[in-house]
């Protein structure tokens, strides 16, 4: 680790992206080796750490990569360039290759993904859907293996989006300024040049061009940034020479897409001749969610657009929390409107449709209703209770078996629950818990064996749990051994050895700051090669279809989830 730290720090760029500009103009690898036992228990030693209630934790799963895989949900608040580029050293130093291909999950946007040459992906592909961790990842791949990022960029934005590529230079200037700008803009330009002519994608870059603004109207640095890059993007296709005939022409092929015609219409103050289908999902829940309809008598029109029975999904794109957010700040069913509930029900089966189809489990949701699941989810406005909520309940419908329909509570004690009613609305107000007490993971396994003394027969149990936690847990009642090894031993002496010995835990970590500035959830129960424990993070449920049944180490998940149609495309 010291090798590594001195390796790290004397990469002077890595301080580039450290403090944004105050101003810009004044307005007016290799896989880790194989180390012997002696070694190998000393950094698992070494590994130890505990739980905001005491109980036994690892620092590290000792593999690199399954860690940031099983932190993705810390990763949402926006992290400073530093702490990402020390991250993503690790990752190189450990496997470099699948260190690109991460990066490129954790943009990936779950939907089918189209190339510029018209093809595409079979099937969705699936990612952690995280915009500026990704980005500020590949600027460091571009400091890092420029010609890795060159050669892939294309694959990074069709998996991300074209704004991607104007953050990225939004980000060049405002730490940089436009003299001392460290990213290729020759080639980037001449990339968003090419896709204006290519008809797969002209109009979303139309839709994502910087708008031409007066300095005097730019007062943030990235307002000056986006009015920097517009003028930038003008000479690039209408000559060098700052003209007012030249941004008029910018400005009306910026107005020529079509991708964002609701917005144009919108600013026109044409609202009878909106098109609700043609508005992107996010766009679509913050109208229905704010004054907009009943301020432009549109209440009624959008009512028998959500409500038409031939439309059973609205398109979403984004988190299964964010739909659900509707019903976090109700009390009950009553108080949404009827249009209100189609909209969260059918964005709902958007997002389920999209997860595609899952192996059938019979895996059981454990939900973390604990005090500590008050606290604010990294990145969100929500709670890790209401996330983990909207999570188990879209496990209910992705995950097919026995079990679909039914989850465990536990706090201090566990519970078993189900899910009532025929619609997401109604099944979320079924549910009556509230967060509260310790956080006794033991209770769930307790569970599990007084059914057992009660003569439930071993065939009618699920074969796993999937636990959506803070993974606060409290102590495990022997001090040396973790919550995860103490509940296999307690499955061995109450169940048969096969059944105890394919008994998949897998966690599903939510970060929060219950326990002071340290994000909870940032800790593991295993280190080393487990067998059937897996960890999983973020606010992407439907990544849960990469684990199978042929997977049994959470290496092995790993690789799996980076093992999809267009991440085999990467040139490394």
């Amino acid at each position: 680790m010291v090798i590594f730290a001195e390796f790290f720090h004397s990469k002077q760029w890595i301080n580039m992206f450290e403090s944004k500009k105050e101003s810009l103009f004044e307005v007016n690898s290799t896989t880790s080796k194989n180390v012997n036992f002696f070694i190998e228990k000393g950094l698992e030693k070494s590994a130890e750490t505990l739980s905001g209630n005491m109980a036994l934790k690892y620092a590290t799963t000792g593999n690199v990569l399954v860690d940031q895989f099983g932190l993705i949900g810390s990763y949402k608040e926006q992290r400073a360039f530093d702490a990402i580029a020390k991250d993503c050293e690790a990752a190189w130093a450990f496997d470099r290759r699948y260190a690109v291909l991460f990066i490129f999950y954790l943009r990936t946007i779950v939907r089918t993904v189209t190339l510029f040459n018209g093809t595409g992906s079979k099937t969705p592909q699936k990612g952690a859907q995280l915009k500026h961790e990704s980005i500020m990842r590949m600027i460091w791949l571009y400091h890092k293996e420029k010609q890795v990022f060159l050669d892939n960029i294309g694959l990074f934005v069709s998996l991300g989006s074209w704004k991607d590529i104007i953050t990225m230079l939004q980000y060049d200037l405002a730490y940089h300024g436009w003299k001392n700008r460290v990213l290729d803009w020759e080639y980037l330009g001449k990339l968003i040049l090419t896709g204006l002519e290519n008809s797969n994608c002209s109009e979303l870059i139309k839709k994502y061009l910087p708008q031409l603004r007066s300095n005097s109207k730019c007062t943030t640095v990235e307002a000056q940034a986006d009015n920097i890059i517009a003028k930038w993007l003008c000479s690039l296709l209408f000559g060098n020479n700052e003209s007012a005939a030249n941004y008029k022409k910018y400005r009306k092929l910026k107005s020529s897409g079509t991708a964002h015609e609701w917005q144009k219409l919108i600013s026109r103050r044409e609202f009878d001749r909106i098109d609700f289908d043609k508005i992107h999902g996010r766009a679509l829940n913050l109208l229905v969610k704010s004054k907009f309809l009943a301020n432009h008598n549109l209440t009624e029109k959008y009512k028998a657009f959500v409500t038409n029975p031939d439309k059973k999904e609205i398109k979403y794109t984004g988190f299964v929390h964010e739909v659900m957010d509707f019903c976090t700040k109700k009390s009950n069913i009553f108080e949404l409107a009827d249009y209100e509930q189609a909209t969260v029900n059918k964005q709902f089966a958007e997002l389920v449709r999209k997860g595609g189809e899952s192996e059938q489990t019979n895996f059981i949701v454990v939900r973390d209703t604990s005090g500590s699941m008050s606290s604010c989810c990294p990145g969100t406005a929500l709670s890790c209770y209401d996330v983990a909520k909207s999570i188990a309940l879209y496990f209910s419908y992705f995950l097919k078996g026995e079990f679909d329909n039914c989850w465990i509570e536990f706090n201090e004690s566990a519970k078993l629950r189900q899910w009532k009613g025929n619609t997401p609305c109604e099944k979320w107000f079924s549910d009556t818990s509230n967060f509260v007490g310790n956080t006794n993971f033991q209770a769930v396994i307790n569970l599990f064996c007084e059914m057992k003394d009660k003569g439930v027969a071993e065939a009618d149990f699920p074969s796993g749990i999937l636990c959506i936690s803070d993974g606060e847990f409290d102590p495990s009642g022997q001090l040396d051994k973790t919550n995860v090894a103490v509940a296999k031993e307690k499955l061995e002496r109450y169940f048969s050895k096969e059944y105890a010995d394919n008994f998949v835990i897998v966690l599903w970590n939510l970060q929060n700051r219950y326990y002071g500035r340290g994000k909870s959830g940032n800790k593991f129960e295993t280190y080393g090669n487990a067998t059937n424990v897996f960890y999983f993070s973020g606010y992407e449920p439907s990544v849960i279809s990469f684990l199978t049944s042929r997977i049994k180490g959470a290496w092995e998940l790993f690789q799996e989830a980076m093992n999809q149609e267009i991440l085999n495309l990467i040139k490394i």
